[in-house]
């Protein structure tokens, strides 16, 4: 039977996760053990649809520790319970118990004695910072008891990094990047004379790991930089706009942040330079409500030909059953986004407003168009409501990505080829930033000269 559940839990992930999100990229799958005593570790940005991408991209079942107090909400606990959840009681917690986590920790030990995979993060809250949180020691300390208790049994740790591009948003883009495992039997023989300090120890190389699967930032205002000069330096120019892989942002970002600290102290100068001139081009971009791929496009006029008519034709062709899918799911989609409104207040909580009330609403109101159906119609519209309203409103959902899309393409065309002025200044900054970028670039592959020995003082 928990196999079953297992895998229906698996099987669901996928499609929330597929329906949430407009793109979901899973980088290093095949580094995840299929089989084995496993703990994924991930850091955790985006409170309960965090677990739900770690689902959809493992591939096997994962039991998560979770935090007690999440039991107090009733609509949560048929979740936990059908995911097999495992209460942590944190002492922050007002009426925790920390003493239970005896308990838990048992349960983790048996879990991976018999082959089992684990997930938790480690940082032990979700959070809107730009960086990694200090980590908790538990997920060490899970992997050395279980092997001084059942031991050897060939534990292995991997680090699961989570990037969205907006995490709050229904329909943006998530990115999972998935580590290279490892064991853990250093720390394990250190743990025999120091357990404290081994848990230490192994906690540091969770944490290195988890740092090279993840975006680490000193401020927002740094990370906002960077994207938009990874942006610049990763096209000059193109033909048609279009969004980069996700995984490609990445990569560039990940060299821009390693070599920007090291940068700013070595060109102060020409470091804020760099900084001015993307923040300036940043500014009108952003007034302008456009994105930096449309203002690089040359937009050639058989391209835009091409996307008009392929884009019109797919609208207008899938737009009967859009209109229906729309009209049966309109009611609890405006109700869920009031939910999340309301109750979302912090960026970590909203898509976990958006997205877990759904999972009451939709199937509520699919019940009762269906219901309303059987009673005017017969049974047999009831059965058909049933199966097509889900239907539909995914058809419709994908219907208005185009529909965006599209109306996002066709005012970037009009705005750039009409409004001269602004597109001309665009393009002036765009420039100059890029030229800066390039120039700092240039400056980071230049090693400093040693410095000079006097003969006389070599000390």
């Amino acid at each position: 039977m928990r196999k079953l559940l297992d895998s229906f839990v698996g099987f669901a992930s996928r499609w929330l996760a597929r329906i949430f999100f407009r793109e979901l990229e899973v980088v290093g799958r095949d580094r995840l053990p299929a089989s084995g005593p496993l703990i994924v570790v991930a850091n955790h940005v985006n409170s309960l649809v965090d677990p739900l991408l770690l689902l959809a991209a493992a591939g096997r079942p994962l039991r998560f520790l979770g935090k007690s107090t999440l039991w107090q909400n009733p609509f949560l606990v048929p979740v936990l319970s059908l995911a097999a959840v495992i209460p942590v009681y944190r002492r922050q917690d007002e009426g925790v118990d920390p003493a239970q986590n005896r308990e838990t920790f048992a349960r983790c030990h048996e879990l991976l004695a018999k082959g089992g995979a684990i997930a938790l993060f480690p940082e032990g809250i979700s959070h809107n910072e730009p960086a990694l949180a200090p980590l908790k020691t538990g997920a060490a300390r899970i992997a050395l008891e279980a092997e001084e208790r059942f031991g050897p049994l060939g534990v292995k740790i991997v680090p699961v990094g989570l990037v969205f591009d907006a995490k709050e948003e229904f329909r943006s883009r998530a990115l999972v990047e998935i580590g290279q495992p490892f064991g853990v039997e250093a720390e394990l023989e250190q743990a025999k004379s120091a357990p404290q300090e081994a848990s230490r120890a192994l906690t540091g190389r969770i944490d290195q790991a988890l740092h090279r699967v993840t975006l680490n930032y000193r401020s927002w205002g740094e990370a906002a930089l960077i994207g938009r000069a990874a942006d610049l330096f990763g096209r000059r120019t193109l033909a048609m706009p279009g969004e980069r892989m996700f995984r490609e942002d990445l990569e560039l970002q990940r060299t821009l942040i390693d070599g920007f600290a090291e940068l700013a102290g070595r060109y102060p100068a020409e470091t804020r330079a760099t900084a001015e001139a993307v923040e300036s081009y940043d500014r009108l971009l952003r007034a302008a409500r456009l994105r930096d791929d449309q203002v690089a496009a040359r937009y050639p006029v058989p391209g835009v030909a091409r996307y008009l008519l392929r884009r019109l034709a797919l609208f207008v062709a899938g737009l009967p059953l859009g209109l229906a899918g729309a009209l049966l799911n309109w009611l609890p989609y405006r109700l869920a986004g009031t939910v999340s409104r309301r109750l979302g207040t912090l960026p970590d909580l909203k898509a976990t407003y958006k997205l877990f009330p759904s999972l009451l609403l939709f199937p509520l109101f699919w019940a009762g168009e269906a219901w309303l159906a059987g009673h005017y119609f017969g049974r047999w519209a009831a059965l058909a409501t049933l199966v097509a309203a889900p239907l539909l409103g995914y058809g419709a959902m994908r219907l208005n990505d185009r529909r965006e899309s599209f109306w996002a393409e066709v005012r970037a065309y009009w705005l750039l080829s009409t409004r001269t002025g602004v597109a001309l200044e665009l393009a002036r900054r765009r420039e100059r930033a890029f030229a800066a970028v390039a120039r700092l670039a240039e400056l980071a592959r230049t090693k400093p000269a040693p410095p000079e020995i006097d003969p006389a003082n070599p000390i």
